[in-house]
């Protein structure tokens, strides 16, 4: 068989497993989920598990950092550069809401990621790759483009500081709506909190 056949199956096994881990981890919480339990799920074995991730904790990350970027990816797209800076933020905070309600298994899997990780946290190297990717997602932040925009047009104060405040946006943001998350599935995709948080955050940001 041809290099191109193995190498589609050694990645289509590796999609397989993220997979299995992915619904495991969002339906029963990754703490309780085995790589046994991950390998029945995915139908590889343990020889082939442990080609491509060293441990379980290697596969929640890469789930979490898959998590995040599905979250960036959904609310980015929502971007309208034609639009001032502060109507621009007002859009993506309003998609994050919207994203929020549609998408509550991944919200409190990133919620539950934290707090594990932060009271038992992984190796160093598993750890220092993760920081990288958040060090680089802070960098490129779906938040860093309107907050520019609005401050070069004068649709948002001067003074903000781009990267410090996109971060303290996403805090906020991030705390409320994973809470929100765990609410009734039966509320509408709009969420009156959520709203009076943005209405906030955007007085806060607004020239005076």
């Amino acid at each position: 068989m041809s290099e191109t056949w193995h190498q589609h199956r050694k990645q289509q096994n590796r999609d397989d497993i993220i997979a299995a881990g992915r619904q495991l981890f969002f339906s029963q919480g990754f703490p309780g989920v085995s790589v046994k339990d991950v390998c029945e799920q995915a139908g590889v074995s343990r020889v082939t598990y442990y080609k491509h991730f060293q441990s379980i904790d290697e596969l929640v990350f890469t789930v979490q950092m898959q998590a995040l970027e599905h979250l960036s990816e959904n609310i980015q797209i929502n971007d309208d550069p034609q639009l001032s800076g502060r109507d621009r933020l007002h859009r993506m905070l309003q998609a994050w809401s919207v994203y929020t309600l549609q998408n509550k298994a991944d919200m409190r899997f990133i919620l539950l990621f934290d707090l594990h990780y932060d009271a038992y946290p992984p190796d160093a190297k598993l750890l220092n790759q993760y920081k990288a990717f958040i060090d680089l997602k802070k960098q490129t932040h779906f938040l860093n483009a309107p907050l520019q925009a609005g401050i070069s047009d004068g649709s948002l104060r001067p003074d903000l500081h781009v990267l410090e405040t996109g971060e303290f946006i996403f805090t906020a943001m991030m705390g409320l709506l994973q809470k929100l998350s765990f609410g009734d599935p039966t509320k509408p995709q709009t969420h009156p909190i959520s709203q009076r948080m943005i209405d906030m955050i955007l007085s806060s940001l607004s020239p005076r």
